[in-house]
C-alpha cells in the first residue's frame, strides 16, 4: 500500500512541479539583452552587467540543484524498484526529495525577487506583461 502511495506521489510531484515551480512570469535565460524587453524597459548597460552578474550567480546555484535532484530521484526510483521494500528509507528519501525540490522552487523566487528588486515594481509588471504577450506570438 505505502508502495502504491509513493509512486502516486512521485507521479503528481513531477506533473505538478513545473507549474508550481517553473512557471515563471518572466522571460528565461538573458531577456535583458533581446531588444523587445530591454528597449521597451529602458534598461541600462550598468543594470544589463547587473543582471548578467545575478544571472551568472543563479545559474550555476540551479544547476546544482537540479542535478541533486535528479539523483534523489533516481535513488527513490531505485529503493522502488527493489524486490524487498525498506518503507522508511523510501519515506525518508522522498523527503529528502522534497526539500531539494523546495531549495529549487526557493532559489528560482529569490531571483525574481532580485530582478523585481533591481527593475522596481512598475517595469517589473511591463516585464511581466510583455513576456506574456511575447510568449501569445510564438
Amino acid at each position: 500500500m505505502l508502495r502504491k502511495i509513493t509512486i502516486l506521489l512521485l507521479i503528481s510531484a513531477f506533473i505538478l512541479a513545473p507549474s508550481i515551480c517553473g512557471g515563471s512570469e518572466i522571460p528565461p535565460g538573458k531577456w535583458w539583452r533581446v531588444p523587445y524587453f530591454s528597449d521597451a524597459l529602458s534598461i541600462t548597460d550598468q543594470q544589463k552587467n547587473e543582471l548578467d552578474n545575478l544571472f551568472d550567480e543563479n545559474r550555476q546555484k540551479l544547476a546544482d540543484l537540479k542535478k541533486q535532484l535528479e539523483q534523489e530521484s533516481r535513488d527513490l526510483d531505485s529503493m522502488i524498484q527493489q524486490k524487498d521494500l525498506n518503507e522508511k528509507a523510501a519515506a525518508a528519501q522522498m523527503k529528502t526529495l522534497e526539500s531539494t525540490r523546495n531549495k529549487l522552487s526557493a532559489t528560482r523566487f529569490s531571483y525574481s525577487l532580485e530582478v523585481r528588486k533591481l527593475l522596481g515594481h512598475d517595469r517589473f509588471q511591463q516585464l511581466r506583461t510583455l513576456y506574456r504577450n511575447w510568449q501569445g506570438g510564438k
